[in-house]
């Protein structure tokens, strides 16, 4: 692999050399996943992509995976490894079967042996979205995390800092009118239950919008400031993107909006003044369903 010749047509943004040196692990190798680990495995991110023991990739996958027939039946972590090394052979990556919420404190661990610069949250239930704030509150890492609503008429990207609002903050306070019209659930956006509202059907270019601002947002962070690929107020660390237009929920289509939420001082997972990371982290896995 010649690099020189690979990085010719991007070495005007940022320096390839910059993103080498940085890690980001990769929670979730589904379709929104693979394609945020794609994105960023093949400007040259070191990675490690985590998914659940066994997932093999199913039929009904590939209209919405980066993943095609050729990888039918295997091990989808493993066969997205494959398929980022084929853009970037010298990308350095790592994968790792494992539930981060039945298998909590291995995932901590894992965390705290790699070191990574960034957690990216690309599950598609809060459990697990959870977890992955108690590792980013213990170990003082940023998230990026993302879902999409419920038909694909549109989604979220949210961002956490240390020492600012985390994932549960977000979670809480969302006042936003998430749902597509005829749709049953009736939902409590006071006590938001993210799951209620999770994609169940999408087409592939939904999806896809969603998770390259995903990794967007995951790639501007990593560049710490080289290049700025976004423009947006640093204080921003929710963005909600319309895909389409729908009457009384999304009255533009193709359109994005900017949100600032602070921590909030009575957040279960971050609010006590008298907590520290790791008795923040703890009070967040102990809070999980078993």
């Amino acid at each position: 692999m010649n690099q020189t010749e690979f990085y010719k047509r991007v070495e005007t943004v940022f320096r390839p050399e910059s993103l080498r040196r940085k890690c980001a692990v990769v929670v979730g190798a589904g379709s929104g996943g693979s394609r945020v680990a794609a994105e960023l495995g093949r400007l040259g991110v070191r990675l490690l992509l985590i998914d659940r023991p066994g997932e093999r990739l199913e039929e009904h996958n590939i209209v919405r995976h980066v993943l095609g027939y050729d990888s039918l039946g295997k091990l989808k972590v493993r066969e997205l490894v494959r398929h980022i090394l084929n853009f970037n052979p010298a990308t350095e990556i790592k994968w790792a079967e494992l539930d981060v919420v039945a298998q909590a404190e291995e995932f901590l661990k894992l965390i705290e042996r790699t070191r990574p610069d960034l957690l990216l949250a690309c599950t598609d239930n809060e459990q697990s979205k959870h977890v992955v704030d108690a590792a980013a509150l213990r170990f003082g890492l940023p998230t990026v995390g993302a879902g999409v609503y419920d038909g694909g008429i549109g989604g979220e990207v949210y961002l956490t800092r240390p020492g600012v609002a985390c994932y549960g903050c977000i979670a809480a306070q969302l006042q936003l009118d998430r749902r597509t019209p005829e749709k049953s659930v009736n939902i409590d956006y006071n006590h938001l239950d993210l799951d209620e509202i999770r994609s169940t059907s999408a087409l592939n270019l939904d999806i896809s919008q969603i998770a390259l601002i995903h990794a967007r947002v995951a790639l501007n962070l990593l560049l710490s400031g080289e290049a700025d690929l976004l423009g947006l107020p640093a204080e921003v660390n929710l963005i909600v993107f319309a895909n389409r237009l729908v009457p009384g929920h999304f009255e533009r289509p193709l359109h994005p909006e900017f949100f600032h939420i602070e921590r909030q001082p009575g957040c279960l997972v971050c609010g006590h003044r008298d907590s520290n990371a790791d008795s923040e982290a703890e009070h967040i896995l102990a809070s999980l369903p078993v």
